[in-house]
């Protein structure tokens, strides 16, 4: 089967224009609504909820955040809601450039850069003091349970001794999973610093969020020769928690505050970072459209309301 004649009409706008403005779930959703209304010859078309899910990979909540940014940004319009039949809401495309709010979109990523500058700053100020860059956003002790080898209970610094399970080593190539710095010494009795140092420096800010927010502890780096292991998970995690806050245009620290506020509501068991991913992705799709309706003005914010009673 070829590929280009399977395609169907998306407007250069939505890429020329708009796609440098949007979030990743926001376009993702966008060019669904485009596949199944100028896909099909369509002016609109209804969609349950749960097929924009299926196409995009998204879950409930961010395809709800992500279509209601695109109402706000008027690029794609509410028509009607679900009928009687459960066939879902009626969407259709913007087709007059004149009423996509560009404004709206501009004024986001203004704030988002502002935001990152000051984090930025404010970051490096506390570090140069010698303060610390990482504070947890809690003194409440956490639930998170810690792991260490062989199942060992580990003596958390609020809760005493916590009993952990045997983690399974990770069968992989030390140099594939990405733990390929020169080999350091060996030391199991290594602090907790020099653990984090042990890191590439790429991920050594992460290690140290994962110590300093989730309370998780850092593994001690393999001994020359040894496989990856549990560190060379943590060096995976890190790098993929760390890809997806700047997809977002968020500074890693803010990225992992707001994923604890997420993770917090519903704890789960978290033995190394890359568990984190959907979690900190369900997090700063969020706060992208918080940020949205934080920078409305009244006249904008009265356009909102305006959509709002369209959907009730």
């Amino acid at each position: 089967m070829k590929i280009i004649p399977n395609s169907f009409q998306t407007p250069n706008f939505f890429v020329d224009e708009c796609m440098a403005l949007l979030t990743g779930n926001e376009f993702k959703c966008l060019i669904f609504v485009a596949r199944k209304t100028f896909g099909w010859q369509k002016t609109s078309d209804r969609i349950a909820k749960a097929q924009i899910m299926a196409a995009t990979g998204l879950g409930h909540e961010t395809v709800d955040n992500a279509m209601a940014a695109l109402v706000i940004f008027g690029l794609v319009l509410r028509i009607s809601e679900n009928n009687l039949q459960n066939a879902g809401t009626e969407w259709a495309l913007q087709t007059d450039e004149n009423k996509v709010h560009f404004d709206l979109m501009l004024e986001r990523r203004q704030i988002q850069e502002k935001t990152n500058l000051q984090k930025t700053k404010k970051a490096r100020q506390k570090s140069q003091e010698g303060v610390g860059m990482f504070n947890s956003p809690t003194s409440d002790p956490l639930s998170v349970e810690q792991k260490t080898d062989r199942g060992r209970a580990v003596e958390h610094p609020d809760r005493g001794d916590v009993e952990q399970p045997t983690q399974k080593p990770v069968k992989s190539n030390q140099k594939k999973m990405g733990a390929d710095a020169p080999a350091l010494s060996f030391n199991p009795n290594d602090s907790l610093e020099e653990r984090i140092a042990a890191f590439p420096d790429d991920c050594r800010d992460g290690a140290r969020l994962m110590l300093d927010v989730f309370n998780l502890r850092p593994p001690v780096r393999p001994a020359p020769g040894e496989k990856g292991g549990e560190y060379a998970l943590w060096i995976n995690g890190l790098r993929t928690l760390h890809q997806r806050a700047e997809e977002y245009s968020v500074p890693l620290e803010q990225a992992f505050h707001l994923t604890w506020g997420h993770w917090n509501r519903a704890p789960f068991h978290l033995s190394h970072p890359g568990a984190l991913l959907k979690t900190m992705t369900s997090a700063l799709a969020a706060s992208s459209v918080q940020n949205v309706h934080e920078a409305l003005t009244p006249l904008q914010a009265a356009l909102k309301q305006s959509f709002g009673e369209k959907k009730s």
